[in-house]
Formats: structure tokens, sequence, C-alpha cells
């Protein structure tokens, strides 16, 4: 068969195609192209970062009113601590006054501590000098300050206020001071006593001491209105019957918008080195009302607290921790110690144990009086438990109270409820001569 003659097209493509050089480029072409593809498949887009806009600083917290009152009493010397103390008139002025110095001290080198004394050893705490200012009609110097470190321990709650779970008790105060702060009085100088300090007999104390660090805030125990708010060494005004001494220095008086058996109520506190409410302001339960200090007569920086019922008087207070809710889970025990013929004994020693050890130790009052009966340089017991010894904030449970009287010593079982007035009551054989000093030797003390 004859092959047909290619035609023209035909012998173009073969002759280009078939052509080592064309089939190179297009080799390279399509590499090329491949190359090409893959470089815009994997290529990133251009990235958009917005910046963050400028942080919002949050405005700061408005300042308590107290912070402001204090700056500007502290700017215009409001209170301004005094540099020299004005002694009471019939005071003897060749005998100094203890220096307002801050002492710790161990419950041994008390003197009449009931604590066993322990012979002191090269690491022992000097035992400071303190002397005697002789007779003198104004309060004595209301405590030492154990420590300025502030809290010792952990301290419970207190209960809720008001608190009245029997229709004796009336716990319807906070303490004096913050929760973050110490709240226990000074063991040796309760409410009611004439502690005696490095041979230095006290005056009967008619209030409770709690220690603190300078600075630290004191609180209105309960809603009221302030009656007087100044330095005790220059006042002359009187308030119904307030009464006032040089040795409360920076002090503060609150009338409470509550009554007691149709009586008013009052709370005094003392030693502030400053004040940061005025007389006429209210305040309410919790509210700063100065700084815990050491001004006036004292050893140590605290809060000397008062309650006063019926006439805001020295001489008419009652015992603070019938007043002031307990921690919780915790009571209050208080009692009387009298003589067959209902009397008082004064000045006995108390001790409360629990499972052989010793929780706390107190004495009964030194010249209580009938809340009816004012008497100058006596304390008053409750109007409702008529008692001559409280301990404070104990915890729940079962306990023995060990009094000790003229040398003889006496027992009771006691349970502990809380959020009430746990009560017991000794009655002993009077004595038959003066009472001996107890004898710190004796058994369980």
């Amino acid at each position: 068969m004859r092959e047909l003659p290619e035609t023209p097209i035909q012998k173009s493509q073969g002759t280009i195609f078939s052509s080592p050089h064309v089939q190179a480029v297009l080799v390279l072409v399509i590499a090329i192209g491949v190359a090409v593809f893959f470089l815009n498949r994997n290529q990133q887009p251009d990235q958009q970062i917005s910046a963050f806009p400028a942080a919002v600083q949050p405005s700061p917290s408005p300042i308590p009113d107290w912070k402001l009152a204090l700056e500007n009493q502290l700017i215009n010397a409001a209170t301004a601590e005094p540099t020299q103390i004005i002694l009471p008139t019939n005071t003897p002025t060749d005998t100094p006054f203890p220096t307002a110095t801050s002492q710790i001290f161990d419950p041994d080198q008390v003197e009449g501590s009931p604590f066993p004394t322990r012979t002191p050893g090269p690491t022992s705490i000097p035992q400071p000098t303190i002397q005697s200012r002789g007779a003198t009609p104004v309060p004595s110097p209301t405590g030492v300050a154990i420590a300025d470190g502030g809290v010792s321990g952990f301290q419970p709650p207190a209960e809720s206020i008001p608190l009245s779970l029997q229709p004796n008790d009336h716990f319807f105060m906070k303490r004096p001071v913050d929760a973050t702060a110490n709240g226990q009085s000074l063991f040796y100088y309760p409410y009611g006593s004439a502690s005696s300090l490095n041979g230095v007999t006290l005056q009967v104390h008619h209030g409770i001491d709690i220690p603190n660090p300078e600075g630290e805030r004191v609180i209105a125990a309960a809603d009221g209105t302030v009656v007087f708010s100044g330095i005790s060494r220059d006042t002359t005004a009187q308030i119904d019957d307030l009464e006032v001494y040089p040795s409360y220095g920076e002090m503060i008086v609150i009338r409470h918008d509550f009554s007691f058996k149709g009586q008013p109520v009052w709370t005094l506190y003392a030693h502030m080195s400053a004040r940061v409410v005025q007389e006429g302001d209210r305040v309410t339960m919790g509210q700063t009302i100065g700084l815990v200090g050491r001004t006036g007569y004292v050893t140590g920086a605290h809060v000397h607290f008062e309650v006063r019922i019926g006439v805001v008087s020295y001489w008419n207070t009652r015992n603070p921790l019938m007043w002031i809710a307990p921690y919780l889970d915790h009571g209050v025990v208080a009692g009387r110690v009298v003589d067959r013929d209902g009397n008082f004994i004064e000045n006995a020693l108390l001790q409360i144990n629990r499972g052989g050890r010793r929780v706390d130790t107190t004495t009964t009052y030194v010249q209580p009086h009938e809340p009816e009966v004012r008497t100058r340089g006596h304390v008053v017991p409750d109007d409702n438990w008529r008692e001559n010894f409280v301990f404070g904030d104990v915890p729940a449970g079962e306990y023995e109270i060990v009094l000790v009287v003229d040398g003889r010593r006496s027992t009771q079982s006691l349970t502990v409820r809380p959020g009430m007035v746990n009560f017991k009551e000794f009655q002993i054989d009077p004595p038959e001569s003066t009472p001996i000093p107890i004898d710190e030797s004796a058994p369980g003390n």
C-alpha cells in the first residue's frame, strides 16, 4: 500500500516537539509552574496585629472617714500628746510615775501571780522597777502590755450580737478592738481586782485592759453617741455625773442607744494615741473611734475599757466581760463566793481546770457593793447575776473550779455551755481572823 504523504502541519509538529531543546524548555516551564503553585499555596497572608488599649487603672478606693479624720487631726495637732503630766493636787510630786516604755513580763515575774515561781535562767527578762506613788484618789496605772506583737494565737470569731440565750444574759457589745487584734484582757489585773506589781498594789480595777501595739484600731462596742472626746488631763466639763481622771489620757465616752432596766449605758475607752470622733458624733458598732496608745498613767500600750450603768461615774461600773459577746463555742463563767450570811468574800483565789490542767485564774472582787448603793472606791456586781468573779471566753466543756480562801480549798465541777453565762456559787464559813496571804505552793496552785 502506498503511504500518504505528511501534511505540512504534521510535519512541523513532529519537528518542533521532537526537538530535544524544546522538550527541555517544556520541562523547565512545567517545573517553574509547579513551584509557583506551591509557593502561592504556602504563602501566609499578612497578619493584622491590633494593639491592646492601654490598661485602665482602677480608681483608688475611697479613704475611710476615720483615716481622713485622723490625717486632719494630726495635721492640726488637735491631739498632740502632752509634754508633761499634770498631777492631781494631792498627789506627792517627789515620786516619779512609771515610764511609758512597753515592758514584757513572764507570769511568774508578777508579784502575787498564782503561777509557780521558776528559777531565773540566763535569758530571763530583767524585772523592771516601778516606784510607788503613794496614796491617790485617782485610778492607778491600768496595766502592763504583755508584748507589742499583737495576736499571740488563733482567736475564733465572736458570737452574733445581740446575744441573750437566757433571761439574765446581756451580751450586747463587741470587743473594743478589731477581730485581727489581740482580744484578751490582762489575766493578772481583772475587773474588781487590786493586783500587786513589783511591790506596788494597784487600785481596784474598774475596767479591763486589752494590750495591743500602738496604732491598733479601737472600735465602738455598740451603736451610740459620743458624749466625751478629749484629753482627760485638761478637762473641766461635766456631762451628767461623768468622772474622768488624768490617768485616762486620750479618751472617749459613748452613750449607747439601748438602756438596761431603764438605765442608760455608757462605755469608756482610755489611753489612746489618737481620737477620730468628736463629741456629738453618731457611731455604729465596729466603727473606728481611735487608735491604741499609752497616754495617761500607763506602763504599756493598751486600751482600758469600762462599762457604766445608770450614772456615768467611775464608781458605777460593771464587769465588761458580762457585756462583751464571747467567742464562738465559748462561754462565760461567773459566780459568787460568800460566807454563811451571804456576805461577799473578797480577794479569794479561783482557778478553773480542765483535764487536770489550769485554764485560767482570777480573784474575787475587792469591796464590791450592790448596784443600788453608790460608794466610792467599790466595784459593782452585775444587776442580774450579782457575781463577784468572772472568767471570760472559756471553751465549752467539762471543768473544775478550785477556790482557795484563807488556805482552805474547795472544788466544784462545772459544764460550760457556749454563748451564755455559766454560774456557780461557793458558800464558806467566815474566817475567824484577818485573812493570811495564800500559800502559793499549796497543791493545785
